[in-house]
């Protein structure tokens, strides 16, 4: 009973000491993504469907900038906003649906996953990993919010420069969402005008503005 007690304590300690060490990587990544005005970022998305039992792989680049302000570019598709309005341009139908741009603080768009740092997260570390020539620490995030549309979150975090290198995140769908990020490039004082669509000549247009 004694060894048992031991253990036991053993492991809290252990338990308590990987949460302490988790929230001093989480407090370094904010500290990171509070000093960028803007960034650019190549990324790859793989999600796996839980109902559907599918798979989706796509990559693209965003470019982001503080006060709302993103582009995303995929082949098929090119998502921009000022902050302001959102436009949506679709390859294949050759349409552009636009209209105003609304935050929603349980939306979880690519954004969001590359560029913020989660917060209202329990973290704890899972080990560390390489990702590409990139040594890793490896965080689960659980929200403390129980209304939540995710389950859970995990980061590899780079504890040289402290950007997030991959992230993963689990839906209350079961939808697992994989995002890979390379050639990161901060504070290169990008243009607002990056942040404006204006369609080709023969677009369709739809304005619900």
């Amino acid at each position: 009973m004694k060894f048992r007690w031991m253990i036991a304590a053993i492991l809290a300690i252990a338990s308590t000491a990987m949460s302490q060490d988790a929230e001093k990587i989480l407090e370094q990544l904010q500290k990171k993504y509070d000093s960028i005005r803007d960034a650019s970022v190549s990324f790859t998305q793989n999600v796996r469907f839980g109902v559907m039992k599918s798979e989706q792989t796509f990559s693209g680049t965003l470019t982001m900038k503080k006060g709302n302000k993103y582009r995303i570019e995929m082949e098929d598709q090119t998502i921009v906003t000022d902050g302001k309005s959102v436009w949506s341009y679709t390859k294949a139908n050759n349409q552009v649906l636009i209209d105003k741009y609304k935050e929603d603080p349980k939306s979880f768009s690519p954004d969001k996953v590359l560029t913020n740092v989660p917060k209202n997260y329990i973290a704890t570390i899972l080990g560390k990993e390489k990702v590409g020539s990139q040594g890793t620490s490896i965080l689960k995030l659980i929200p403390k919010d129980t209304k939540s549309n995710l389950k859970w979150m995990k980061v590899w975090v780079d504890q040289d420069e402290w950007l997030m290198r991959k992230v993963q995140v689990l839906d209350v769908s079961d939808n697992l969402t994989t995002y890979a990020m390379s050639d990161i490039k901060l504070n290169t004082s990008i243009a607002d005008s990056r942040f404006q669509f204006t369609p080709a000549k023969g677009v369709e247009v739809i304005d619900l503005r």
